[in-house]
């Protein structure tokens, strides 16, 4: 018997070469474009906190009726506190929750996007993004419901847990914590695993509406629910096919993660190394590695290459990623084109059987 998961190892690899080659500029442009806008990974930032010594320094005024003669002014605290608007403090919340949400469809059009740039062969932008900005929207609030569910069973433990040592002092919220902390043992592992079963369900649906709905919503032209009620068939059907590839599909990321990895480390390396030859030529300019940590120009010597050493390995590393990301979908796609031929999603030239290269030059139409 033949495996589907299996098999479209190989169209994977055949679908990504005739999609990214021959080799076009403008092509890869805007499939790096997409690839690093359309999400999949996140981003954090540090935020530095300096520890400094008290010693021969001065408190600062409004800073010197704490412990010890030095500490936070209560009294400060309290005006600040006071002075602060909750009415302003509103409006900043709702600003960042409607920027995250404005971001989060944003990215899913671009991914939308990148599904239709497979289905024709040509990589466009602006009116695709336009066209599927509806379904990114239901796709969002669709995604965003499960990944709420997923996390609650998680977070109700967490708050047990906490509010069961340390009541909050809200009388109804302690009283719940306080019945589900004195649950029977049995009782309690019993609904841990219901718990967990109903998280692992909640991710697998996460997992299948990126994968095989996200698809299955561009072949049917429609929404996230009349997505996933057509996919439902295939899964019903297929379901044996399914739990190959999720094995399969498993390995596949595990590999692809490599090859990132030991991209990023090169690319990482080379970086550097022309970095701080470029530091290293400043120094000798400069008269010493002190001058360069010491001095305006040397700081800002520093700063230039940090800020170019990062745009540098972005341009590096971004290829890798459109090339990874590239196999990844087509994988994706064509284990559901070969679980259900209608919903198969490649282009004719992209496909399996597609006889020479895709298109005769690889050239695209005009982003319009």
């Amino acid at each position: 018997m033949s495996w589907h998961a299996v098999a479209a190892l190989d169209d994977a690899v055949d679908a990504t070469r005739r999609f990214l080659f021959p080799f076009s500029l403008v092509r890869w442009a805007k499939l790096a474009l997409l690839v690093l806008l359309m999400g999949g990974s996140g981003a954090s930032a540090n935020v530095p906190v300096s520890f400094v010594s008290d010693t021969d320094v001065a408190p600062p005024r409004g800073m010197d009726s704490g412990v010890g003669g030095v500490g936070p002014n209560p009294a400060t605290i309290e005006r600040s506190v006071g002075s602060i608007d909750p009415g302003a403090l509103a409006v900043v919340a709702v600003g960042i929750g409607l920027l995250i949400v404005a971001v989060s469809v944003v990215s899913l059009s671009l991914r939308l996007v990148f599904y239709d740039a497979i289905r024709t062969n040509e990589v466009r932008i602006w009116r695709p993004f336009l066209a599927r900005l509806r379904q990114s929207i239901g796709l969002f609030l669709f995604t965003a419901t499960l990944s709420i569910a997923a996390a609650a069973p998680v977070a109700l433990a967490a708050f047990v847990t906490v509010a069961g040592d340390a009541p909050i002092g809200w009388e109804p919220v302690d009283a719940v914590a306080g019945t589900l902390g004195s649950l029977s043992v049995g009782t309690a592992v019993v609904l841990g695993v219901l718990g967990a079963a109903f998280v692992a369900v909640a991710v697998l649906a996460l997992r299948f509406t990126y994968e095989f709905v996200v698809p299955t919503m561009i072949v049917e032209e429609t929404g996230v629910l009349g997505g996933w009620s057509r996919f439902w068939t295939t899964l019903r059907a297929e379901w044996t096919e399914l739990v190959v590839y999720l094995l399969v599909h498993f390995v596949v990321s595990l590999g692809l993660s490599v090859v990132a990895g030991i991209a990023a480390v090169f690319a990482f390396a080379l970086v550097a190394t022309v970095a701080g030859l470029v530091l290293l030529l400043v120094a000798v300019a400069l008269g010493g590695l002190g001058a360069l940590v010491g001095t305006t120009t040397g700081a800002a010597a520093i700063a230039l290459a940090v800020l170019a050493g990062s745009a540098l390995l972005l341009v590096l590393l971004l290829p890798v990623q459109v090339l990874t990301q590239s196999y990844r979908i087509a994988y994706e796609v064509s284990t559901l084109g070969g679980m259900d031929p209608d919903l198969a999603l490649l282009h004719p030239d992209l496909g399996a059987r597609a006889s020479g290269p895709a298109g005769a030059d690889g050239a695209d139409s005009s982003d319009r």
